[in-house]
């Protein structure tokens, strides 16, 4: 063997191999045999050292093997379905039993190209399976092709939105039901293309955009596509013939409703269910703990866990008032949050002799974050105030020096980088006290206890008349440990996007019945539920003059984030380990906001409150559903205003929003 390679640490040459070993790793394919017996004995032996020439051989079969998939890709319409096959390994001392695919034709596939890619854009990149609809896809061609980008948009002013809800939606889940699909969503979407709308800078004319200023601003060219019914499935469990086959029974049952625009899509995707001392108040913007702070305070995001299982964590949707005689403070969450699924899936009352069931402020992961982002932000005021440190010592030798303009010059550099110096200190200072106090006072699970559960009853899907999904718990605040800052049901909305840049996503311009004004303490006051005739037919448009509903929520995961809610509900499906038995469910489905935009949501957001940005409550996260990656592309919430009411015929008749701090 080579020397170079020898004298090399072992963890750096497995790491050489594995990047080596990427050029063979292709999406929805296995490795082949060869490559898989030397996976193998690397993750056995760990000893395996390799010289440059027969590195140099795996590389090159490796690029020999990519291109003939690709051109199979690229040439061929093909669905794949799982094989096992035991191989022999040539050129290694081994045999051994790989998963391999292999490709049967399907007359209704699409290529496996346009699989990969026609949803590109969208943040979990779903596999497409089949789609009725008259688009022509064709791969991007060119030395600087690119992918063609979508993002989804939402539904309101269609002929579908005003049946769907009532009994449309459930008559595609028979057709579903019919043909044994097994879908985990259905919603009902458009997809726009994303660069017809955004027209590059650079060509626009400086005299034209002073001329626009003058006039009512137009509305950017919409290549947004027909509506489409779409439909998430198991991974693998369903052939494009099946869902041809259904989707022409969808296709037929709308003819009956006169509605003859709207395709059907189906794709792979799952459905997820994402899961001592006073709290300190608000800072301004300009407090050097106005970065970190945001988890200690008692505004709404609040990001809690249970006694029962820490290193879970979700977030608290809103605050309620008991009401009625009792003065008692309540929080409100979903029940997959607060209790684990290990526990049986039943109603559960609080005993007052029973062990309570605590709920935490910060899990483990959340208290981790925090401790974290505190050290990260007194490490950069460090590394500033050592390069400022040195730039006041070089503008104090310009100034001995007889260039009077200059020595004038370097005066004012020092002066405002001392201002910068000792800002930084200062905030060092006020870091290093939070830090500390953290590690005193919120370190131990007892110290961080919130409250304890009251009442949950058993997750149910479809449940009522409206076939909502019923995912909530109650548990009793410990108003002594809010402390002064808390100020009722007001949502954190964070520094992620600032005064400036939020409004600005809020469509400012163009022809709107309403302007976003941004609070000054950052705090979006919650007024009530958004009422179902809202939801459908929203009272706000976007810049382009068309019914738009945007939200906003603050959660454990993904922070304050800007989503788009969407007309017809979607439709979810939760299988149990016996794929026959499964609930069926409607959700409030929010978008997101755009695909250059982060997620609306992900895992631990479970329990966020959803308020437009009028501060109207639409409705709490309950779980999302994504593709191959773990982006989701659409979150699902309970809306507000029908839990409410399940809330109050549960155990608290006379809960309301009127919270007094």
């Amino acid at each position: 063997m080579q020397s170079s390679v020898k004298s090399r640490p072992r963890r750096l040459v497995k790491c050489a191999m594995e990047v080596n070993l990427s050029y063979y790793k292709l999406k929805n394919r296995t490795y082949p045999p060869s490559v898989t017996c030397m996976l193998v004995k690397l993750a056995t032996a760990g000893d395996i050292l390799l010289s440059v020439e027969e590195i140099e051989r795996y590389t090159q079969s490796a690029r020999d093997y990519e291109e003939t998939q690709r051109s199979i890709d690229e040439n061929d319409t093909l669905f794949p379905t799982i094989t096992t096959t035991t191989n022999s390994s040539p050129g290694f001392a081994c045999d051994v039993a790989s998963s391999t695919t292999s490709f049967t034709s399907d007359p209704h596939a699409v290529s496996l190209a346009e699989a990969q890619s026609y949803y590109a854009g969208l943040h979990s990149e779903p596999i497409l399976l089949y789609r009725t609809g008259k688009e022509q896809w064709s791969p991007p061609r060119g030395p600087e092709a690119q992918r063609r980008l979508k993002e989804l948009r939402e539904v309101f002013n269609h002929p579908i939105a005003k049946v769907w809800n009532d009994d449309l939606g459930w008559k595609v889940v028979a057709i579903m039901d019919t043909h044994t699909i097994r879908f985990t969503s259905i919603d009902v979407v458009r997809f726009k293309k994303v660069e017809v709308d955004e027209p590059d800078s650079d060509e626009e004319d400086v005299e034209d955009e002073e001329e626009d200023e003058k006039q009512t601003p137009k509305a950017k060219k919409q290549n947004i596509g027909p509506v489409t019914i779409w439909i998430g499935v198991f991974p693998e469990s369903t052939t494009p013939t099946a869902a041809h086959d259904a989707a022409q029974d969808v296709l037929a049952l709308l003819k009956d409703y006169e509605i003859t625009d709207v395709d059907v899509d189906f794709r792979e995707s799952l459905y997820i269910r994402e899961a001592g001392p006073q709290l300190l108040p608000p800072v301004e913007d300009l407090d050097p703990l106005v970065d970190v702070i945001g988890p200690l305070t008692p505004a709404l995001g609040l990001r809690i866990s249970t006694r029962a299982k820490p290193n879970a964590q979700g977030t608290m949707a809103l605050y309620l008032a008991e009401g009625g005689d009792s003065d008692t403070l309540l929080g409100l969450s979903c029940r997959h949050v607060l209790i684990g699924s290990k526990e049986g899936n039943f109603d559960y009352i609080r005993h007052p002799r029973a062990p309570s069931k605590d709920v935490l402020l910060l899990g483990k992961k959340a208290y981790t974050d925090l401790v974290y982002s505190i050290k990260v932000r007194i490490r950069g005021y460090g590394i500033s105030m050592e390069c400022w440190t040195e730039q006041i010592e070089m503008f104090s030798e310009r100034e001995k020096g007889t260039d009077q303009a200059d020595i004038q010059k370097a005066a004012a550099f020092r002066i405002e980088m001392q201002a910068l110096l000792d800002k930084a200190k200062t905030a060092i200072e006020a870091l290093a006290a939070l830090l500390k106090q953290v590690d005193t006072d919120w370190k131990k699970l007892n110290d961080r206890v919130l409250g304890h559960v009251l009442r949950s009853p058993a997750i149910t899907l479809g449940a009522g008349d409206e076939h909502f999904t019923e995912d909530w718990a109650i548990f009793q605040v410990d108003r002594a440990k809010l402390g002064d800052g808390f100020q009722g049901n007001k949502l954190d909305l964070g520094k992620k996007l600032t005064p400036n840049e939020f409004p600005f996503n809020c469509f400012p311009h163009g022809t709107t019945n309403w302007e976003f004004k941004y609070p000054i303490d950052h705090l979006l006051p919650l007024t009530g539920p958004l009422p179902p005739s809202l939801m459908h037919a929203p009272d706000t448009l976007d810049s382009a003059g068309s019914p738009c509903l945007l939200v906003v929520k603050n959660g454990t995961t993904t922070g304050t984030t800007l989503g788009r809610a969407n007309g017809p509900f979607s439709i979810v499906r939760d299988y149990f380990n016996d794929m026959s038995i499964h609930q069926t469910s409607m959700e409030w489905a929010i978008l997101n906001y755009a695909s250059k935009s982060e997620v609306f949501s992900g895992p631990g957001d479970s329990g966020s409150i959803v308020a437009d940005i009028r501060g109207r409550i639409g409705g709490m996260v309950t779980g999302g559903c994504g593709g191959r990656t773990e982006g989701s592309d659409v979150t699902y919430a309970t809306p507000f205003w029908w839990l409410l009411q399940r809330i109050r015929n549960n155990g608290f008749p006379n809960a309301h929003l009127d919270v007094r701090p």
